[in-house]
């Protein structure tokens, strides 16, 4: 006799229920988490353009040294006294020379800056020194007529005043001595 496979088993029950799954975490943060990081990232960008904005400026990268010499050595080629004045600091000096530097200017015929080039040598915000480097052609009338040209290597110092950049004295290189 054969006998039933399924009979001779035991019954054993139901199976047991399945173990819970693990919760699946959200796919969002919580809103408070949330907040504080976007309020350190709000703080972080306010401090850096706090930063750029009140870190002072690079006094060498100001072009208005250079365009004050500018301005004065345009004023001379143009024999303008009143304009060359204008870019002189603003001190007693300033009126004492002013008859003398007119008088000068009468004895200009012809001045021209040639292959200019400017540099700004120090700059501290307060006062900047510019190089000024050219050829000089010349025409003058003391009584006599003389013509030439001559090299030209001149610093300039300037010094800020409320804002505004002014000449306040030249340097010259040595003269040179010819026997």
């Amino acid at each position: 006799m054969t006998q039933d496979p399924a009979a001779s088993k035991v019954d054993t029950g139901p199976l047991p229920a399945l173990p819970a799954a693990p919760p699946t975490p959200p796919n969002r943060r919580s809103p408070r988490a949330l907040r504080w990081v976007l309020a350190a990232g709000a703080g972080l960008l306010l401090a850096l353009i706090g930063l750029l904005i009140l870190r002072p400026p690079d006094p060498m990268a100001d072009p208005r040294p250079l365009a004050t010499v500018r301005g004065f050595v345009s004023a001379l080629e143009a024999r303008d006294a009143t304009r060359m004045l204008s870019y002189v600091e603003p001190t007693v000096l300033k009126k004492q020379i002013g008859p003398e530097l007119r008088a000068y200017v009468e004895y200009i015929r012809e001045l021209r800056f040639e292959d200019a080039r400017y540099e700004l040598l120090a700059s501290d915000g307060r006062e900047a020194t510019v190089r000024l480097t050219a050829t000089m052609r010349y025409t003058v009338d003391y009584g006599q007529v003389r013509s030439g040209e001559r090299a030209v290597d001149a610093t300039y110092e300037l010094r800020n005043v409320e804002g505004a950049w002014y000449l306040s004295g030249v340097g010259l290189p040595a003269a040179q001595v010819v026997p």
